[in-house]
């Protein structure tokens, strides 16, 4: 286990479409899978912060930063970080673009 942050569903439509998510889209959601297990907190192309209403989210009695990867154009992963445990919340798993992130009157770019 050593530097792996322990990954838990923070609901249940996450572990409902987590498994769905992961057949269409395998090698993608293998590499989230990996970067929430290794590197949650790190910024990179596909993974971002949430930000405004969406940049924290109450966890298991905790207010935490939640953040997003990008699994394809439209797929998207969004998760909580308690650093203090060292645990990965996964809160969605959407194979459509979460209408809470889309901006009025603007279309979001395609990531892969």
């Amino acid at each position: 286990m050593g530097d792996q942050w322990r990954l838990q569903f923070g609901t249940s439509e996450a572990a409902t479409e987590w498994p769905q998510l992961c057949t269409q889209f395998p090698v993608n959601c293998r590499e989230a899978y990996e970067r929430m297990r290794l590197h949650p907190l790190e910024r990179a192309a596909t993974e971002k912060p949430l930000s405004g209403a969406l940049a924290t989210r109450f966890v298991d009695g905790e207010q935490l930063p939640q953040w997003q990867i990008d699994i394809s154009s439209g797929a998207r992963l969004w998760y909580c970080v308690d650093e203090a445990r060292r645990r990965v919340w996964l809160m969605a798993a959407s194979a459509g673009h979460p209408g809470a992130t889309v901006a009025k009157g603007k279309r979001s770019s395609r990531n892969r």
